[in-house]
């Protein structure tokens, strides 16, 4: 019995960062000779994802890669690559409080104030 693949693995495969790249690539229709420079340092570090992926992105100084996939996905959404505007997700952000504004100090307090830096 064959079981039926999903669209979803027809259309998005399991597949290498750098074969992806390639596909993405392939398929973009905005990309001129300009972007050049971009895509090679894009196909750097795709190569770099795979090739740490395998280890756990534990790069070959035993140090944690968590450099490569943002800067890639930063490559890859300066070239038009990704969707501009993320899902949004979860609670919406709480608006931050205004900067509360002092009160004037009564005449008692500056009086006070003035007293103790003459014979504080």
């Amino acid at each position: 019995m064959t079981v039926k693949k999903g669209v979803s693995e027809r259309r998005f495969p399991h597949e290498s960062v750098v074969d992806a790249l390639e596909r993405s690539l392939r398929n973009a229709k905005s990309l001129r000779a300009e972007n050049a420079a971009v895509v090679a340092a894009a196909r750097i570090l795709a190569a770099r994802i795979d090739s740490v992926c395998e280890t756990g992105f534990i790069d070959e100084n035993g140090k944690l890669d968590n450099v490569s996939v943002p800067t890639f996905l930063k490559y890859c959404q300066s070239l038009g690559l990704t969707v501009d505007v993320p899902a949004k997700v979860g609670r919406p952000a709480k608006p931050k409080a205004e900067a509360k504004q002092e009160k004037p100090k009564s005449d008692k307090v500056v009086q006070m104030a003035d007293f103790m830096k003459r014979f504080g």
